[in-house]
């Protein structure tokens, strides 16, 4: 719904409405007639009018004739109402008029005489990108331009530049006279919308939102009025609920944790059964240098996992000078790796690794304390399958004179974060993923044919040490870390200060498939702060700051005789590239606020009153699955929220409304995760 339709969308805006739907076969040809009416042209020769009702509680698609198409193989199909226009399959323009285009129950027939395809407005038609009508008036989209004819009984004519400068632009419409829109691709972007108005029209909008996708038709009006700027956008009238304002209070932070940390997860085989009986071995993982040198990783505990394949090992009182260095830098937070391996009874190496972090019971000098998780997901164990590393770079160096980074533009992970709107929230990525490529299909514990994801496991004979690790890649990659809301009359705050609070997957693989490995906590020192202040109001996008990825190479002995390479993908620190931006705004999030609060859960809504604000100062914010694509893997990623760390919302003096909030996961004194705006 078009809320501001003669300003362009410059003072409220394109709102979905409803979450109404229906489904035609692909093959039909859709337009618009205003009024409501919606025709579809059938495959099978047939003209449907459907007439929208849900504005009074009906169905979108409520058929209400059916004519015989008066046309065979239509090109191009659109109307103003009362006549519709036909792009004929050899290049001419046919005229109907429908005798009833309020309700659409009258006749459709030919009017006027074809116009043929050697005609300026039938050539510069044939080649349009799109076409629309207002009134007397067609325009025509073509090659960054639009072209204003007007409707005559003779046919078509004038057929002036009445816009310019329009790359990119795929299709346009129009709400009524005096204002059309466009959607684009822009360098980063795909289906941005821009407005353009006044006679002669003028960009007025160069991002009214974002994400738009698919065949746009306007429910074109005769005339436009401007926006009530005191109205707030409503699909249907929202129930006047109990007085549950929030109180713009700021929450003390939570208590470091008490007690010793322990490390402690679950093994399991590939079809998720335990995996018990296997030795397992802790290391700290922060400890790799940059610079490409190799070092062995200074060991944490060992045990052997449970019957049901849970293990855990304490995080000891001393720890090696080089861990409580790391750590220090990391707010006091260690990360480390838990790692097992064993054989099938058919000889098959198998190995499984977890990702994880956990905080000292007391401040490390020099470090700031956080909490952090100290468990993980279940890890399965796989195959080792043997690989000759040729899609890897061999050393650091090779990695900074032959970037790979057009092969990983086409992963998967890749195409993800180059989407528009934020999709997947507390959602696990796929299993395995493809560095280069979609998402993998074929099964990686099929060995020679035979699966293995049932097999038993016992310990390996010799067991597996690993011989050394090295850095052979690194690179800056921004990291969504947060976003804000602000809908209506609000303004949106997401503050990101003093030092990264933040846990993003780690990423493993042996062979060709990467899957996710768990999640390491950032906890090292800024000083400085990030973040967007008093942005709206209907504004809502992600913010992501620059951090330092590292890809790992692990040289492993296994047994007595075999060797395991494996490689990780590893977040580090906050690290601003040379000329880079200190943090970039990312995906646009507008989708979820406004009438979605209708379908929120009544326990997670409040509202805050006129003039005052709210902010989440406490607990963790959702997961972003897909927070970052590192390397053309796809990593989730969460921010922990404190006095440094907070999504807040400003609400406007407006009066006649209250601005309601509610919790993507809870209620706004829970834990919410993040919260959204109407």
């Amino acid at each position: 719904m078009d809320w501001d339709p003669q300003g362009g969308g410059t003072e409220a805006p394109l709102s979905e409405s409803t979450e109404a739907s229906s489904t035609l076969p692909i093959f039909s040809k859709v337009f618009t007639g205003g009024n409501g009416l919606i025709y579809e042209s059938t495959n099978d020769g047939k003209l449907n009018v459907y007439k929208d009702q849900t504005a009074t509680g009906g169905p979108l698609l409520k058929l209400v004739k059916t004519h015989t198409a008066p046309w065979k193989r239509p090109a191009k199909l659109w109307s103003n109402g009362p006549t519709i226009y036909v792009a004929t399959h050899d290049g001419g323009i046919d005229r109907y008029a429908q005798s009833d285009p309020a309700g659409g129950t009258g006749s459709v027939t030919k009017i006027g005489l074809t116009t043929p395809a050697t005609d300026a407005a039938a050539l510069q038609l044939a080649a349009a990108d799109d076409v629309w009508s207002v009134g007397s008036s067609v325009y025509v989209l073509t090659k960054g331009k639009v072209y204003q004819w007007t409707h005559t009984a003779a046919g078509l004519t004038g057929g002036k530049i009445v816009a310019s400068g329009l790359e990119g632009a795929l299709q346009g419409w129009s709400p009524g006279p005096g204002t059309f829109y466009t959607t684009s691709n822009g360098e980063e972007d795909e289906g941005i919308v821009k407005s353009y108005t006044d006679s002669p029209f003028r960009l007025t909008n160069d991002e009214v939102t974002i994400g738009l996708s698919g065949q746009v038709m306007a429910d074109v009006a005769s005339c436009l009025a401007p926006a009530d700027l005191n109205a707030k956008p409503f699909a249907t009238s929202i129930p006047e609920e109990s007085d549950t304002p929030v109180t713009p209070v700021e929450e003390n932070e939570p208590a470091p944790p008490s007690g010793p940390s322990v490390f402690s997860g679950t093994f399991t085989l590939g079809d998720g059964s335990p995996a018990g009986g296997l030795p397992v071995r802790l290391e700290a993982t922060d400890i790799v240098p940059e610079d490409g040198s190799t070092v062995t990783l200074p060991t944490l505990g060992e045990t052997v996992t449970a019957a049901d394949g849970t293990w855990s090992v304490p995080l000891p009182e001393t720890l090696p000078v080089e861990v409580t260095e790391a750590a220090a830098a990391n707010g006091g937070t260690v990360n480390a790796v838990a790692t097992v391996a064993g054989t099938t009874s058919s000889g098959v190496a198998m190995a499984g690794v977890a990702h994880l972090s956990a905080a000292p019971d007391s401040p490390i000098p020099g470090g700031q304390t956080q909490v952090a998780t100290s468990t993980t997901e279940p890890a399965a164990l796989e195959p080792v399958l043997t690989s000759n590393g040729s899609d890897e770079p061999a050393s650091l160096s090779e990695s900074m004179t032959n970037p790979r980074d057009t092969l990983y533009a086409k992963s998967w992970g890749s195409k993800l974060e180059a989407g528009l709107t934020d999709t997947i929230r507390d959602a696990p990525l796929p299993k395995w993923q493809s560095a280069t490529g979609d998402v993998p299909s074929d099964d990686p514990y099929l060995v020679n044919g035979v699966n293995t994801a049932s097999m038993a496991i016992r310990p390996m004979d010799g067991g597996c040490d690993r011989t050394k690790s090295e850095v052979i890649d690194k690179k800056i990659y921004y990291t969504t870390v947060g976003e804000a809301h602000a809908f209506w009359d609000a303004k949106a705050t997401f503050d990101y200060d003093n030092k990264v609070s933040s846990t993003v997957e780690t990423a493993a693989k042996v062979g060709s498939k990467w899957t996710i490995t768990g999640s390491l906590t950032l906890g090292s020192a800024i000083g400085s702060s990030t973040g967007y202040t008093n942005k709206g109001p209907y504004y809502a996008k992600q913010w992501k700051i620059p951090l330092q990825y590292t890809k790992i190479k692990e040289t492993w002995q296994c047994g007595r005789t075999g060797k395991m390479t494996r490689y990780v993908i590893k977040p580090g620190k906050y690290s601003v590239p040379k000329g880079g931006a200190t943090g970039k705004f990312g995906k646009d999030v507008k989708h979820l606020d406004g009438a979605k609060y209708l379908k929120s859960p009544k326990k997670n809504r409040a509202y805050v009153p006129a003039g005052s604000y709210f902010q989440l100062s406490r607990n963790s914010s959702v997961k972003w699955s897909g927070a970052v694509s590192a390397f053309g893997v796809s990593l989730g990623g969460s921010t922990t929220y404190d006095k440094d760390h907070r999504q807040r919302i400003t609400a406007g003096n407006r009066t006649n409304s209250k601005h309601y909030i509610w919790g993507a996961k809870d209620g706004v004194s829970g834990k919410p995760g993040v919260f959204y705006s109407y």
